[in-house]
């Protein structure tokens, strides 16, 4: 299959907090986790459930992602190139750290976040391979699984309010696209045998009734 182009968004609970200093001292560092590996997510869109390799993020272009608040990269908070976002790949899954601009609104998002008001993460990223498996009778699984390979970039990190799933008609019709390929790439022989007669005899009635109007 072709690799995925579209830009899609995963959000991440729970894993935001401020990073503990010693007594006496007031820390601005926002730590959390934009990713965690091979750990299957709750449904997504209704009909598939994913989860991220552990290699996932090898060769991934995290050369120049932005730190921002519900994806509006007009409110930026860090940045890799500035070296003010700082990326880390470990154990878990994709590691972020960045001290809170001295502007009004890094205090605004740091004291949310120390209140707890901004407790969930989510990413924007390219996937350059996927692998899928689809429900089906003899697999007995009840909804599609997919597996993310390999990232192709990540685009920005956001703290945000509310998670964000992919739901702009492109992102869910080139998934939908993706599953029909495979589905006839991966049709039971019998079954593309029976395609196939029933092609064929659909060919033989279009000759057949050409050649009775001439």
């Amino acid at each position: 299959m072709e690799p995925n182009n579209e830009i899609e968004i995963r959000s991440l609970v729970g894993d935001l907090h401020i990073e503990s200093r010693e007594e006496g001292t007031v820390s601005r560092t926002i730590v959390g986790y934009a990713a965690k590996f091979e750990s299957w997510s709750d449904p997504i869109m209704g009909w598939f459930r994913e989860k991220i390799a552990r290699s996932s993020f090898d060769g991934c272009d995290l050369s120049d992602v932005i730190m921002c608040f519900n994806h509006n990269t007009d409110s930026i908070l860090a940045r890799t190139t500035s070296g003010t976002l700082r990326l880390e790949v470990d154990d878990v899954g994709l590691r972020f750290a960045f001290e809170a601009p001295n502007t009004t609104s890094g205090s605004d998002m740091l004291e949310l976040v120390r209140r707890g008001d901004v407790s969930k993460c989510s990413f924007r990223f390219g996937v350059e391979q996927d692998e899928w498996q689809y429900a089906d009778e003899q697999n007995g699984l009840t909804m599609d699984e997919r597996t993310i390979l390999k990232f192709s970039r990540v685009v920005d990190v956001s703290l945000v309010v509310f998670p964000a799933y992919p739901e702009t008609e492109a992102s869910v019709r080139h998934l939908e696209e993706r599953k029909a390929e495979y589905l006839r790439e991966h049709a039971p022989q019998a079954e593309r045998n029976d395609r196939a007669v029933t092609e064929s005899r659909a060919r033989k009635r279009l000759t057949d009734t050409l050649k009775l109007k001439r």
